[in-house]
């Protein structure tokens, strides 16, 4: 089984981003993980209630749970699991023992998706992504997913380890 750990902001888009994936491993399991990354707040009383933390699991909207959902129902026989996480912290040591916990075998930031905050602590995970050491799984989007402008440069879905 390989585990993808794809960034979000919770937005049912980046569910419908993630489905060509499946399309690298046709005879394996797959376990997807959405996760958003926040930095740790300075404050100390907020440090205390870390691990009583909902409020981050209250701003992930219904559509979101069910694009997982309607995934996982899609492709019952590929997908294993689907996971929701959050990251907290602001250093590679955190990330790293935030992906070797989740045990990732790849990481997918989808090619034509934004990052956008979901509150005053987000951070923008893709420099984290990118120095992590973990492959990257490049999945090209067909055009009715694409949030950008079409271009005459576009190719059909083709995923690759990059």
């Amino acid at each position: 089984m390989k585990t993808i750990l794809i960034p979000t902001d919770f937005h049912e888009t980046s569910v419908q981003l993630s489905e060509n994936i499946l399309k690298s491993f046709k005879n394996e399991p797959v376990k997807l993980i959405f996760f958003h990354a926040y930095k740790l707040t300075d404050s100390i009383s907020d440090l205390l209630m870390l691990s009583r933390r909902s409020a981050e699991y209250g701003q992930i909207p219904e559509s979101f749970y069910k694009a997982c959902y309607n995934l996982r129902e899609k492709y019952k026989e590929e997908i294993t699991q689907i996971g929701i996480e959050n990251f907290y912290g602001s250093t590679m040591a955190s990330f790293r023992n935030f992906a070797e916990a989740n045990e990732v075998d790849f990481f997918h930031h989808p090619e034509p998706y934004n990052f956008w905050k979901i509150s005053k602590y987000s951070i923008d995970p893709t420099l984290f992504l990118a120095k992590s050491g973990i492959p990257r799984l490049k999945v090209t989007q067909p055009e009715e997913v694409q949030t950008k402008p079409k271009t005459a440069t576009t190719k059909p879905v083709i995923a690759q380890l990059v």
